[in-house]
């Protein structure tokens, strides 16, 4: 039944894809039509212009003056509407890619960023379950355009929030779902923006800077010298005074001075915000379409109510200082110095106002920039919801209890996927065995990523699950050290006091893949047996898989809590056979030797 609804979903979902990618495709069409006429057009407008100009020289014909003066005005509105036409193609462009992207990454193709820079075979699960890198869940569900987004994804696949926080990203992530129309078009200005890690953090460097603003005797001078300058210059224009234009150069060039010595201040805020108003752009426009929006689901009322401050939005406030920030950067423009400030100082009236700005609001603006990486992360997860509507959200518990039916792992190909059921409610520990290549290792992959994913408040493959989102510990992938001078098998132990030390302190869920393979076989069995006697011990949750039996027998002392699972393999005509089910009881098959003589290596 999940199997036919999942062709027929599939299928809708790589029409509307399509459909969209076609629409965009179409309106992109007529504006670079359109872009084209206005082209031609700017440079008819102009050569007019500048024919009638000639003319007018040469017959000095006034008339004419005014015809090609009316003909530049018009040529600077058609530039105008060009540069606007320009970003309209370039979000178009960018929405249709959009939709092409999902079309090729249904068909199988991923081209996401992998977040390969996120990994750390420090953290308590994500390098074991291989979160980041190539073909990973981050892969998979990345859908980020900024250096924030792509961080707080990561964050939220490596974090492990209370029930009630849980709670609202599935209310969130469940009401984005059906939103595609403001989740493409938010993922649209998010590619646009582009921004880097070096962009935010300049615009962290400059909302934790000390505030340094000019004593009161510049604000004064400011003022003064300005005024004395306009008097001066009135005096000149109407000849009042013999000595007019001698004191309009003199306050002309005090003034001057004046900017001159406001540059220690100019400067050093150009240098804490360089390339920061195009950013603060960017970012406005996006916080804007979501301040914008009305939301009905708690967390996502929750996060607009941060974007409020004064009872001003956050857009308002963010687009001052973008713009405070562009008239800031024309001090590098020598004729806008030196006509500007040789009048008005116009340079210090800027940097005040964005003192002003900073005292009233430099303690809001990372955290609302911030916000934009938590919808972009939100954005991200329901477009993994919408892309499965067969998944089911987990229901939350405070029991300690966790079980799944049915459960798959998302990134293996629907087709080929083989769904299993576990429930570590009353037996909370189990032993996995099953020969090589049967899917033990998959099997744990499988229960850890659809933890993190439930953690995440995404769906999860499976038709029904309960979890309590207790700490996660994964021992699978463990590497040595050279740079350390730590060996695999230290390594490993490390990892292993750190779960003891985690499961001492609160309950766990721990997932072993064949620990302590550094050692002989028989201290190999007696540590795993200690090592699973002890979590017992600690009433942690969770499974190991191992080929050793010895190690099944464990379950014997406590089969009130703990259960043995297993995989197996059949031979048939001479040919491995994996059906890759789980079942109760201990593996009872090999197939290494088996394998070894089909390779005639024995």
């Amino acid at each position: 039944m999940r199997d036919g609804f999942f062709v027929s979903t599939f299928k809708q979902k790589i029409i509307m894809y399509s459909d969209i990618s076609k629409q965009q495709q179409n309106i992109l069409s007529k504006l670079k039509q359109t872009a084209v006429w206005l082209s031609w057009s700017r440079i008819i407008l102009l050569a007019a212009a500048i024919y009638l100009f000639y003319l007018m020289m040469y017959q000095r014909n006034e008339s004419l003056g005014w015809w090609a003066f009316g003909l530049l005005v018009v040529f600077i509105v058609a530039v105008n509407a060009y540069l606007k036409l320009q970003g309209k193609i370039k979000y178009h462009t960018t929405l249709k890619k959009i939709n092409d992207d999902e079309t090729a990454f249904l068909a199988g193709t991923k081209t996401f960023d992998e977040g390969a820079e996120f990994q750390n075979p420090q953290h308590a699960y994500s390098y074991d379950l291989d979160l980041f890198g190539k073909n990973s869940i981050f892969q998979f569900l990345n859908r980020t355009g900024t250096s924030l987004g792509k961080k707080q994804l990561a964050k939220d696949l490596q974090s492990i929030p209370s029930q009630e926080i849980i709670k609202n990203k599935q209310e969130a992530i469940k009401e984005l779902t059906g939103m595609i129309g403001f989740r493409q078009h938010f993922q649209t200005l998010a590619q646009l923006a582009g921004t880097t890690e070096q962009e935010d953090a300049a615009i962290k460097n400059w909302t934790s800077s000390a505030i340094d603003k000019p004593n009161k005797l510049f604000l004064l001078l400011a003022v003064v010298i300005p005024v004395l300058f306009i008097g001066s210059l009135a005096a000149l224009i109407f000849d009042w005074h013999p000595l007019a234009s001698k004191l309009t150069m003199f306050f002309f060039s005090m003034n001057l001075l004046m900017a001159g010595l406001m540059m220690q201040y100019i400067s050093k805020e150009i240098g804490k915000s360089d390339k920061i108003a195009n950013s603060l752009q960017q970012y406005a426009k996006m916080i804007q379409v979501f301040e914008a929006t009305v939301f009905q689901s708690k967390g996502l009322i929750e996060i607009q109510s941060r974007l409020e401050t004064n009872n001003q939005s956050a857009t308002k406030i963010v687009n001052q200082l973008a713009n405070l920030f562009e008239k800031l950067n024309t001090v590098a423009n020598l004729f806008i110095f030196i006509a500007f400030n040789g009048t008005f100082q116009y340079h210090f009236w800027v940097h005040k106002k964005v003192v002003e700005w900073k005292v009233k609001n430099q303690k809001y603006l990372w955290d609302w920039i911030q916000i934009i990486g938590e919808i972009e992360s939100l954005n991200s997860l329901a477009n993994f919801a919408y892309n499965n509507p067969e998944y089911q959200y987990p229901v939350l518990n405070h029991q300690a209890k966790i079980s799944f039916n049915d459960l798959g792992h998302p990134l293996i190909s629907k087709e080929k996927r083989v769904r299993n059921s576990i429930d570590f409610s009353q037996k909370h520990f189990a032993i996995l065995t099953g020969s090589n290549m049967s899917g033990k290792s998959t099997f744990l992959r499988t229960v850890g990523i659809n933890l993190v994913l439930s953690y995440a408040g995404t769906p999860i493959d499976c038709t029904q699950a309960s979890v309590d989102p207790l700490p996660l510990w994964v021992s699978m992938r463990l590497t040595d050290s050279l740079s350390d001078s730590e060996s695999f098998f230290f390594a490993e132990v490390k990892r292993l006091k750190q779960i003891v030390t985690e499961a001492e302190n609160q309950s766990v869920f721990v997932l072993l893949d064949e620990i302590l393979k550094g050692t002989n076989s028989d201290d190999k069995k007696t540590g795993t047996i200690g090592v699973i006697e002890k979590l017992h011990q600690l009433k942690a949750m969770g499974m190991i898989a191992t080929h050793d039996l010895e190690v099944c027998q464990t379950t014997a002392r406590y089969p009130e809590t703990m259960i043995n699972k297993r995989f197996e393999v059949e031979i048939i005509n001479n040919e491995l056979h994996f059906d890759y089910l789980l079942k109760d009881g201990i593996c009872q098959n090999k197939n290494a030797t088996f394998i070894m003589k089909k390779m005639e290596i024995i």
